[in-house]
C-alpha cells in the first residue's frame, strides 16, 4: 500500500498514513518545543544537584538546565561545580531539548544544534560526527572526509544519514543556510538585553520536508494552494535524491475537513481515551501519570481456543502490537510498565519479548526494554523529545482538548460553560432590569456645545469651519487653511 503525508495547512497538524493507518502525529506547538533557541537569563542555581533554572521570556515556565549540558561554558577542564560557570542574573543562549509537561518547565542545553536537511551544525563545538545509521564503511569514510573538508573553523558538524548518495553542492548548500541562520541568531543574541525567543521552527511543511520525507513517501496531501506551493518550493530548494516524479503532490479542495476524510481526528480522539479495545475481544488500559505510564492487558471475552495457555499467549502478541502503535501514536515518554497477562511458561516470556522488540524496532524515539520482572511486568523506557497528545490535546485536569472541537465530549463542556455564563447574566439582568417607571417620560434630544474657552484651550489646534474627515477621506477635498496658518505663526 501507499505511504503518504497529509497536511492540514490550516490547523497546523499533519499524519503519516501507511495501509489506510495514521502511523504518526505530527504538529507545530505554540509554546516551547525542542529545538527553539532562546536568549535567556539565570534565574536560581541549586548547587546542591549542580543545576539552574533559566528564565526565557517576560511569561510562561522557566527551564531547567544541568551541569552537563553546559560543558561549551566551561573555562577550564577541571571546574565541575555549576556556579564556577554561570551566575545568577547571567545571560545565557539555549535550546529546547525535551519539551514541557503539566507541571515541569522545558529542559535546556547551552550545545546549541541548528537542523539541516542533511547536516548539524553545532557552533559550539570542534568535532565531526556522522550518523550511526550509515552501515557502508566507504560512505562513512568518504562522509567524514567531505565533512573534514568543509566544517567551519572552531564549529562541529553532524552529517545525517538522509546525506548518503547525495552530490557535494546540495551538501554545501545546506551548510551555507545554516551558518546563515547562526549569523542571524548571533545578531538577535546581540541586540536583545533581555531574555526572549531567538528563533523556532514555525513552518510545519519545512519540518515536514527536513524530517520525515524519505523515498518511502509515495504521496503528499494538503489543503491550501498556497501550501502547495510552498511545499514544492521546499522539496525543490533541498533536491532531494529522490525523483520528484516517484512522489505526487496533491491539493485537497473538498469541502469536507481533510482531517476528518483520513480519519485523523478519529485516531486523535479515541489516542486520548484510556480504554483500547483489540479486535479479538480483549482490550487494554493505558494510564498517564506524571513520572510513569501503566499499560494494563485484560483478556475481556477473548476466548478462541479451548487451551488456556495458548489463549492467553496470543492475546499478549495481541496486545504486543496494539501497545507498541498506541505507544507511538500517542508518543508515550519516559517510563513505561506494561502488565501482560501472567504467564507461567519462561518460553513463553521469552517468545512475548522477541516479539515485542521486534515490533519497537519501527518506533524512531529508540524504546528499550529493560526487563521482564519477577512479578510478570514488562519495563521499557522511551526517549522524550516532544510532548504526547495527552499533553497538547488536555489541560492539567484531564478533560477533553484545549482546542480540539470536533467532538461530542468537548462541546458538552462547552455547552455547559455557556448556559453557566446565561445563567450569570440572567441573575445580574434581574438585579437592574426588574424595575418598572409608573409615568412614561418622554426624553428630548439633547445638543452638547463646547464654549469657546475650552475649545480654545484644549481643541485650539482644530478648524470648527473646515473640519477633516479622519473616517471619510474623499470629503477632504480641501485641507483646512487653519492649520497652516496655526504651524506657521509657531
Amino acid at each position: 500500500m501507499v505511504k503518504k503525508i497529509v497536511i492540514s495547512y490550516y490547523n497546523n497538524l499533519a499524519a503519516i498514513i501507511h495501509n489506510n493507518k495514521v502511523e504518526e502525529i505530527i504538529l507545530i506547538n505554540q509554546t516551547y518545543q525542542v529545538n527553539d533557541i532562546y536568549f535567556g537569563m539565570v534565574q536560581k542555581i541549586f548547587s546542591s544537584i549542580n543545576a539552574a533554572f533559566i528564565k526565557l521570556g517576560k511569561y510562561g515556565k522557566s527551564g531547567f538546565i544541568h551541569m552537563s549540558d553546559i560543558k561549551s561554558l566551561k573555562r577550564g577542564k577541571y571546574i565541575n561545580h555549576i556556579s564556577d560557570v554561570i551566575s545568577v542574573n547571567q545571560f545565557i543562549l539555549v535550546q529546547v531539548v525535551k519539551e514541557p509537561t503539566f507541571n515541569k518547565g522545558p529542559r535546556l542545553t547551552a550545545h546549541i544544534h541548528l537542523h539541516g536537511k542533511y547536516l548539524v551544525l553545532m557552533p559550539f563545538s570542534n568535532n565531526i560526527s556522522i550518523s550511526n545509521k550509515i552501515y557502508d564503511d566507504n560512505e562513512r569514510m568518504y562522509l567524514y572526509s567531505l565533512a573534514v573538508l568543509i566544517k567551519p573553523e572552531m564549529m562541529g558538524l553532524l552529517v545525517k544519514s538522509s546525506a548518503q548518495g547525495i552530490n557535494e553542492k546540495v551538501i554545501l548548500q545546506d551548510l551555507d543556510l545554516l551558518k546563515q541562520q547562526w549569523i542571524f541568531i548571533e545578531k538577535m543574541a546581540i541586540l536583545s538585553s533581555s531574555p526572549c525567543l531567538i528563533y523556532r521552527d514555525e513552518d510545519l511543511i519545512q519540518k515536514i520536508v527536513r524530517d520525515f520525507y524519505d523515498e518511502n513517501i509515495k504521496k503528499i496531501i494538503i489543503d491550501s494552494e498556497n501550501g502547495l506551493k510552498t511545499l514544492y518550493y521546499y522539496l525543490n530548494k533541498w533536491n532531494n535524491m529522490f525523483p520528484m516524479a516517484n512522489t505526487k503532490l496533491q491539493l485537497y479542495n473538498k469541502s469536507e475537513c481533510i482531517l476528518d476524510q483520513f480519519k485523523v481526528n478519529h485516531v486523535i480522539k479515541y489516542a486520548l481515551k484510556p480504554k483500547v479495545k483489540l479486535f479479538s475481544g480483549a482490550y487494554i488500559i493505558i494510564e498517564n501519570y506524571e513520572a510513569l505510564t501503566i499499560i494494563d492487558v485484560n483478556s475481556g471475552s477473548f476466548n478462541k481456543s479451548g487451551n488456556s495457555k495458548e489463549t492467553i499467549l496470543r492475546t499478549n502478541f495481541y496486545a504486543a502490537i496494539e501497545i507498541a502503535y498506541q505507544l507511538k501514536i500517542r508518543n508515550i515518554n519516559g517510563i513505561i510498565i506494561i502488565d501482560f497477562i501472567d504467564m507461567h511458561s519462561q518460553r513463553d516470556q521469552l517468545q512475548l519479548l522477541e516479539h515485542f522488540s521486534r515490533l519497537l524496532k519501527y518506533d524512531t524515539a529508540n524504546p528499550q526494554i529493560v526487563q521482564f520482572s519477577e512479578l510478570g511486568f514488562v519495563e521499557l523506557t522511551r526517549r522524550r523529545r516532544n510532548q504526547s497528545l495527552r499533553e497538547i490535546f488536555c489541560d492539567v485536569h484531564n478533560r477533553f482538548p484545549k482546542f480540539y472541537c470536533d467532538s461530542q465530549l468537548h462541546n458538552n463542556i462547552f455547552d455547559d460553560s455557556i448556559n453557566k455564563q446565561l445563567s450569570i447574566n440572567k441573575h445580574v439582568r434581574s438585579l437592574f432590569f426588574n424595575k418598572t417607571f409608573r409615568n412614561n417620560i418622554l426624553l428630548e434630544n439633547k445638543q452638547f456645545y463646547l464654549s469657546n474657552y475650552v475649545y480654545n484651550k484644549y481643541f485650539i489646534f482644530l478648524d470648527k469651519l473646515n473640519s477633516v474627515y479622519f473616517f471619510y477621506p474623499k470629503a477632504n477635498y480641501i485641507v483646512p487653511l487653519f492649520f497652516y496658518f496655526y504651524f506657521m505663526y509657531l
